[in-house]
Order: structure tokens, then sequence, then C-alpha cells
């Protein structure tokens, strides 16, 4: 299946495409499309097939139409769809939107197989015939994963946050204990800062599509704050408190390349939602988790879950990051390791490390 784009909005994408940061020239062009399909067993045809000399207009134009015209890389994936997956958290808000809207316009993520073939498709014992239905990456996962999604989705939390100017930035946050609270040392560096936040619990859609009731709380004056400019991490205690549920397990595993995420985030600042789609470790040591997941500003402070949705990393930043092995940058998002969280807590603040729920 291609994709036919009208040509206003092919005209559209082609100009968000070519005034990326990193497409002015071909070395950068080839590192930003392998970036995308990284994964994608057709990546190396991909690459080959693409000419990507040439003036930035020219290049995006030939990106676009060829990505459209590709097919499926996986099942019900279209190779622009993967592509469009990845450069979106990048651009601004206009464009971001522009993009999403494609995504309910053109059919980017549909299944290849016609409706008329379902009925043929019968089970098998043989594991050799169910891996020959997986095409590209295996999405099959196990049912009960929406369940810790859910659960864990309680704990996270927006921030309100007062600037210097009179004016509110938006943040996210998550409960790292029954009333202790971790978001980014960018998001709150201090503790007359925290006092002034406000922090929202349940700010999300129910299962009809309509905003849940909310409970905002603030903090506890005087309580046990602890931050970190180096680690970009805050602990702040909480009064107050609705029922969240429980606290999020920190794990301190060390990730590896490949391995998959997921971050539940208020992006834009906006209701909270979920992404787990496309989303893998690009680089990860003890301080650093660097990792191809959607998101916005004011989804800083947000929990890197792994497969288990249990906390990894602390999402602080994106944008064309130094990969720390290589000294090269790439187009990722990254946040902070929770081996170095704990570390850094159980080292200076041991009475906020006992009750952590690790």
């Amino acid at each position: 299946m291609t994709v036919q784009l009208e040509q206003p909005d092919f005209r559209r994408l082609t100009h968000i495409v070519q005034n990326l940061p990193d497409f002015a020239n071909v070395r950068d062009r080839r590192r930003l499309v392998a970036g995308a399909l990284e994964g994608v067993p057709q990546v190396d045809v991909i690459l080959a097939r693409l000419d990507l000399d040439g003036t930035p207009m020219a290049v995006s134009v030939e990106v676009v139409r060829f990505l459209s015209q590709f097919g499926q890389v996986a099942y019900g994936k279209e190779a622009l769809s993967v592509f469009l997956n990845y450069i979106q958290p990048f651009t601004g808000d206009k464009d971001s939107g522009f993009i999403l809207e494609l995504f309910q316009k053109y059919p980017l993520d549909v299944p290849v197989s016609p409706s008329r073939l379902i009925d043929r498709w019968r089970g098998t014992s043989s594991v050799t015939d169910v891996q020959e239905q997986i095409i590209g990456e295996d999405t099959l996962r196990h049912i009960y994963i929406l369940n810790l999604a859910l659960e864990a989705a309680k704990a996270v939390v927006h921030l309100r946050v007062p600037t210097e100017r009179g004016r509110q930035a938006a943040g996210t946050g998550f409960m790292i204990a029954p009333d202790l609270l971790i978001t980014n040392n960018h998001v709150i560096a201090s503790q007359e800062q925290a006092e002034k936040t406000e922090y929202t619990f349940n700010y999300q859609l129910d299962s009809n599509g309509k905003e849940c009731s909310t409970q905002t709380v603030q903090a506890l004056p005087g309580g046990t704050f602890y931050t970190n400019a180096e680690l970009d991490f805050t602990v702040v205690p909480l009064k107050d408190l609705p029922d969240f549920g429980s606290p999020l397990v920190l794990k301190s595993k060390q990730m590896r390349r490949d391995d998959r995420v997921a971050i539940i985030q208020h992006p834009g600042g906006h209701l909270k939602k979920i992404s787990m789609q496309n989303n893998f470790i690009a680089y990860a040591d003890a301080n650093v988790v660097q990792y191809t997941t959607s998101t916005l500003p004011g989804s800083s402070g947000s929990p890197v879950f792994d497969d288990d949705f249990q906390v990894i990393a602390i999402h602080h930043s994106g944008g064309m990051l130094l990969e720390p092995s290589t000294q090269r940058r790439y187009l990722r998002n990254a946040g902070t390791s929770m081996i170095a969280v704990l570390n850094d807590l159980k080292n200076n603040v041991p009475e906020i490390y006992t009750r952590l729920k690790a």
C-alpha cells in the first residue's frame, strides 16, 4: 500500500522536513533517515535507493515522495508513518499538530491484508508457522501490560509552575513514595518554587473521552526537599494527597540498545498521554538513557518505563543530543538513568532513599 498525499499536505510536509535542524547536509540527512527507520529490516534498502544529495528543498521532496510510495515496513506501519512518528516530537506546535492530523486523514497505520482474507487465517501450534506471520518488528504484547500502564498512570502528575515573570510553565512529575513526587530540576529548582507549584492528579480523559475529575494539591511547607541540578531531578513532599494507587517502582537497571520503553506524560502541558509505539533505547549507560519515544515540551519530569512499567529513567530533554560513547549528535530524547538517581539519593539523602518503592 502507498500513501497518496494531497498536494497541499505534500507541500507542507516537505517544508517541515527541509527545515529540520539536521537536514542541512547529506551526512545528517542519512543519520536522520537511519535513526527514524532504526530496527526496520528494509532500512539498508531504503538508504541505498534514496538520493539525499541536493538542496534541502529538493531532498525533502525526494524523501517524502519515496517514503510515501515505499509501502509498509512492518505490519500496519507505512514507511512514511514510521518517519513521521520519529520527527513529530522535534517540530513546533503547529507543525506537530499538522503531522498528527495526517494520521487521521491518511491510512498510515492500517493492516496490509484486505478484510476479505481475514477468515483464511487459522491458529497453529507450530512456532515456525506463527513466526512467519510476523512482518518486521514483533508488536504483539501480552494484554496485561495495559493494566500495568493504567495503574502506573495514576501516579503521574501535571505540574503548573510559576516563572520569574509571573507566568506559569507546565511540567510532569510522578509519585515515588506515598507523599513524595519527583520531577526535573529545570522544572522545579528550589523549595520556594516547589511550594508555589500546583500539582494536579487525574488530568486525563476517561473511557468515554471526557475529562476526569481532578484534584490539585500543594507542596508540604518545610518538608524534605532535595534537588540535583547535574542529574536534573528534584524530589518534593506533597500534602493532602488523593488516592492515586501505589507509588511507581524505581528500578536501578542497566538498559540496552533496542530495549523497549514507554513514557506517560503531559505533553505540551495538556491532558495525560502515553507513548508506546516505535519506542526503543538508542543509547544507555549508568547516567544517561537516550530513546526514540515521542515527547513534547511539558513532558519534562515524566517517568520512562521498561516493559514491566517500572521506572528506569526520568525524562528531561530532546533534540540533537550528544551520544557519550561516540561524541556524535543524533535526533533523540533523553533522561537521567534511575541508576544515577538512586545512587545519588542513597548517598546524599538516605531519609528519602529509604522511603522509595524500589
